[in-house]
């Protein structure tokens, strides 16, 4: 029963971590970074708290912390609360097109590491070793056509994830290879969640890492798992692939190159991936003085196809009017227009719900354009009282991989991020990014966990 994951897995079983590339280890502790930043962030929001006290009606042992406190839960439920915590603002990174990788990969990658006491090193390696069959998986998948058929395509989280927590445990070749087809097992999600606007795209966060470390135990303890999670019958790319996979992009320079940053999408503004462009070219045409609230007459958008599914339906704030304020192209123009500005506090629900917001955004027209090809290629066309009109086109924003954040953007996120948390103890960003930069040489996660829970 051969299946192309196999190679994948012969390759996460066996990479050394001294064979991977510097620059794919900076990489993974770059995640590291943001990740931890978004989960500050995210720590009290809509959510996380049902997430926490059902972790602990789960939980029957003390194996992994909760980030920013002594807590241990068991090491599935931590990673459950720490990844709903990371993805609660859905300031996380994206792998576009593709999935929400750190917001599962890195709480399984801090849980697994803490039961087995491993280092630094091992925890990067492993996340890199995660990301990269992940993305190899989704590149074969989407060669010949757009990869969505209406699921949440963080199920690429559950291989990922078991790959991270297989090699941080120590499983058999032949456990991970059973993990890998029982995280498949599970399944996750689907894109319904955003179309409705609701907390459950938390929550499925918190599922995938969950799953993952859920997968490598029930491995561990001799559960036997699909062999042909890939190209079976059933498969992966049969239930999800929207035409004929690319199987030779699965194998393409397997062991020299580490996929997954070149498609990594760091966000700088926090609301969908697809609207950074649009924030960013809103805002810096408003700083130029080319667009004046009180002299608009009308605002028009068209926008990319993807942008329309995740993003383009009307703005309607009602039962978590964050999460509609995050995924709605209308609330990100008007909220860019009016306020000049896109940091956390412009995604809080008193800010979503503004009455001269909601106005204006539900004023904006909305038209599809399929020749955008980009997820976040745009148009933004404005009307002004006398007459003149201006069009201001987008496409990737900064943070797309095409267009890279700084290292100096990352510290200013990770600072931004942990002032919105509110906590005395994560003021002093400073710290926690001392904390996260001695990573890779520690000999265990302690000393990071320790610093967040100080």
């Amino acid at each position: 029963m051969n299946d192309p994951l196999d190679a994948l897995l012969d390759h996460a079983f066996s990479v050394d971590a001294a064979k991977i590339p510097t620059e794919t280890m900076n990489f993974q502790l770059r995640r590291v970074l943001d990740n931890l930043g978004c989960l500050v962030a995210g720590y009290d929001q809509a959510g996380t708290s049902v997430a926490l006290s059902l972790a602990r009606r789960w939980s029957g042992a003390r194996e992994a912390t909760v980030i920013g406190s002594t807590e241990k839960l068991a090491a599935p439920q931590a990673a459950f609360v720490n990844a709903v915590r990371a993805r609660a603002l859905d300031f996380c990174d994206v792998l576009s097109p593709g999935w929400h990788p750190s917001s599962s990969d890195v709480p399984v990658a801090l849980a697994a590491a803490e039961m087995s006491g491993a280092g630094g090193e091992a925890v990067l390696a492993a996340l890199a070793v995660g990301q990269d069959v992940g993305q190899r998986i989704n590149r074969a998948a989407q060669a010949n056509g757009f990869f969505y058929r209406g699921f949440d395509s963080n199920v690429l989280g559950l291989f990922s994830g078991a790959i991270i927590a297989s090699r941080l445990l120590g499983l058999t070749r032949a456990q991970m290879s059973d993990a890998i087809g029982l995280a498949f097992d599970f399944g996750i999600g689907t894109f319904q969640h955003y179309q409705d606007k609701v907390l459950a795209v938390r929550i499925s966060q918190g599922l995938v890492a969950r799953h993952a470390l859920e997968a490598v135990f029930l491995a561990q303890s001799g559960i036997s798992g699909p062999k042909r999670a890939l190209a079976g019958e059933c498969g992966f790319f049969r239930l999800y692939g929207p035409a004929e996979p690319d199987l030779t992009l699965l194998g393409e320079n397997l062991g020299e190159r580490f996929f997954g940053e070149e498609a990594t999408c760091v966000k700088l503004y926090p609301s969908c991936g697809v609207t950074l462009a649009l924030t960013e070219a809103l805002l810096a045409a408003r700083g130029r003085g080319e667009i004046a609230f009180n002299q608009t007459a009308g605002l028009s958008l068209r926008i990319s196809p993807a942008m329309n599914v995740i993003c383009g339906g009307p703005y309607a704030p009602a039962e978590t009017p964050e999460v509609d304020a995050q995924f709605n192209v209308r609330y990100v123009a008007a909220n860019a227009i009016l306020r000049g500005r896109a940091t956390l506090d412009e995604f809080t629900a008193s800010a979503a719900t503004a009455p001269d917001i909601v106005a204006f955004a539900q004023r904006i027209d909305v038209a599809e354009e399929p020749a955008f090809g980009h997820f976040d290629q745009c148009e933004a066309i404005i009307s002004n009282k006398d007459g003149a009109r201006r069009v201001i086109p987008a496409q990737f924003g900064r943070g797309w991989p095409e267009n890279p954040p700084t290292q100096n953007d990352l510290i200013a996120k990770f600072l931004q991020c942990a002032a919105f948390s509110g906590r005395p103890g994560w003021r002093d960003g400073d710290a926690l990014i001392a904390a996260i930069k001695t990573l890779r040489s520690a000999p265990s996660v302690e000393p990071l966990i320790a610093a967040f829970a100080a």
